[in-house]
This record gives C-alpha cells, sequence and structure tokens, in this order.
C-alpha cells in the first residue's frame, strides 16, 4: 500500500508517517523499480500501535526502544505509568491552588494591575512546594509498599489444585494450570513430588500438603536474595512498617476493632489500639521523621 492509503487506515499525516520514518520507528521497504515506498501490513500494525502509545503519552524515544525491542513492553509501561503518576500529583496542587487565587480574585474589587498583589507570591510558592513535597512523600510510600508486597508474594504463594497431586505428572499439570490462569512463563526444571521450576524467570520449588480440605501446592524461591537488589533502596525501619501493614496482625487489629464498634465495644476497641498503639505510632515517627 501507499502513503495515501496509510493515512487513510491509521488518520496519522503523510507529514507524521515521514517523521516516523526518520525517527527509525517504522522502516517500510522500496520499490525496485521506482523506489518508492511500500507499506506492508505490518507497518500499518506498527503505526497503529505508535498511534496507541503517544496516546498513552509515551515519549517517541521509548516507544522506538519498545518496538525495536530494546525495552520490554512492561518495563516501559511501569516507568512511565510512575512518571504519569507524579505528574497527577503535581497537577492536583495547581488545581488547588488555582481554585484558592481565582476565589480570591473573583471577590475581588482591585483593578487588573492590583489583582497580582493578590497572589502572595511568597506565601504562595512555599504552599505549593509543600504540597508537592507532602503528594510526592504519599506517592513515594505507596509506590515502595507496592513493590515490597510483590516482593513478599514472590518468596512464596500457595494455591489449590484440582487434583489431589498424587504424582508427577498431575504435580506438573497443577503448575502449568497455575501458570495460565495467572498468565506466567513457567519452565519446569525437575520433575517429581518435589519439583524445580522457573516462573518468569524467577526460580521455585514445591511440595505438596493435605489439610482437611484436600490438597495445597506451596512454593517457594529457591534463591530469595535474588529479590534484594529490588528492595536494596527501602530503608530497613520502612520494611518493618510494610511487613506489619502486609502481615496478618494489622489485619486482624482492624477486624477487632471493626468488631468492636460495630458492637459498640469501645472498651474493647481501645484496648486493642493500646496493644498495637506505641509499635505503629513508634514506625510512622521513624518513617516520617
Amino acid at each position: 500500500m501507499n502513503i495515501n492509503e496509510l493515512e487513510r487506515l491509521t488518520g496519522i499525516t503523510k507529514q507524521n508517517i515521514r517523521f516516523y520514518e526518520k525517527k527509525e520507528l517504522l522502516h517500510p521497504a522500496r520499490n525496485s523499480e521506482n523506489n518508492y515506498r511500500e507499506y506492508t501490513q505490518d507497518d500499518l500494525t506498527t503505526l497503529k500501535t505508535i498511534k496507541l502509545l503517544r496516546r498513552l503519552d509515551l515519549p517517541l524515544e521509548d516507544i522506538r526502544k519498545i518496538l525495536n525491542e530494546e525495552t520490554p513492553l512492561n518495563e516501559a509501561l511501569a516507568q512511565h505509568l510512575n512518571s504519569l503518576q507524579e505528574k497527577q500529583q503535581e497537577l492536583g496542587a495547581c488545581i488547588d491552588v488555582c481554585k484558592e487565587l481565582l476565589h480570591d480574585t473573583a471577590h475581588s474589587d482591585s483593578t487588573p494591575h492590583s489583582q497580582l498583589a493578590l497572589l502572595r507570591v511568597d506565601e504562595t510558592l512555599r504552599k505549593m512546594e509543600e504540597i508537592e513535597k507532602n503528594g510526592g512523600k504519599f506517592m513515594s510510600i505507596v509506590q515502595d509498599y507496592k513493590r515490597f508486597a510483590k516482593a513478599e508474594h514472590l518468596r512464596g504463594f500457595s494455591f489449590k489444585p484440582d487434583t489431589m497431586v498424587l504424582n508427577a505428572e498431575e504435580f506438573t499439570e497443577a503448575l502449568q494450570q497455575y501458570a495460565e490462569e495467572n498468565q506466567l512463563n513457567l519452565v519446569i526444571v525437575k520433575e517429581g513430588m518435589y519439583p524445580v521450576f522457573r516462573l518468569d524467570g524467577l526460580e521455585y520449588k514445591a511440595e505438596r500438603i493435605f489439610d482437611r480440605f484436600g490438597a495445597t501446592v506451596h512454593c517457594s524461591l529457591t534463591h530469595p536474595e535474588e529479590l534484594e537488589s529490588e528492595l536494596e533502596d527501602i530503608p530497613p525501619t520502612h520494611r518493618k512498617l510494610y511487613k506489619f501493614i502486609h502481615g496478618p496482625w494489622f489485619f486482624l487489629a482492624v477486624l477487632f476493632v471493626i468488631m468492636a464498634i460495630s458492637r459498640q465495644s469501645f472498651l474493647w476497641a481501645f484496648f486493642v489500639l493500646a496493644m498495637i498503639g506505641p509499635y505503629l505510632w513508634w514506625l510512622l515517627i521513624r518513617y516520617f521523621r
């Protein structure tokens, strides 16, 4: 197909198509007889992919790396998501301050020139910096906790297979089914009743345990130290806080408080808070100081 057809099918102008070629995002073949560019179905798909990623506001250089398989798509999207969340926080601060300034100027009878004084430049700048600082801190906490929770899950997990896993073949089938349901890449390293396998590049060992509900497969990393490099920038104090929140005690404490309040047993709620409150407060003080 020629460039006019490509423009019609994608909604991307000829100028932008040429620009993408110049930036090495698109590599059309040339007709050996007339040296005209000839675009294929793959070129059409590539252009639509570029259009989608640009709609997501990805930089052209990142898109080039994705298309050339220099950067995995999930890695590029994760980095871009972090960037978008930071921008969202900054825009939130701008919106709040704009609303406040608009309110002040809208109710003022001063001239347009004298309205500039209502900006209270120094005070407003300090306020915006404080909002951005606090927002950035909050987003940092959220992102760090997500990373910590993901790492904790990767260290070990369990699942209930459909069968009783009575032999090595059923064990392998159970692992394959788990990988398919969770869209994970599975590679069996060693079959058996204590199999070794890799999920998305991480090596695990598994065992089968019976309880009153049937068989449960427990999987644990053979080299948990591999995850430490992903969390090394999170201080130990922060990890303690995340571990407490991620663990069962925090959930049970919240559950007890909700039950106590629902039954109007404020004394019991106070007792639970008195037990966990000082430790949680110490962690929070250590984190935010």
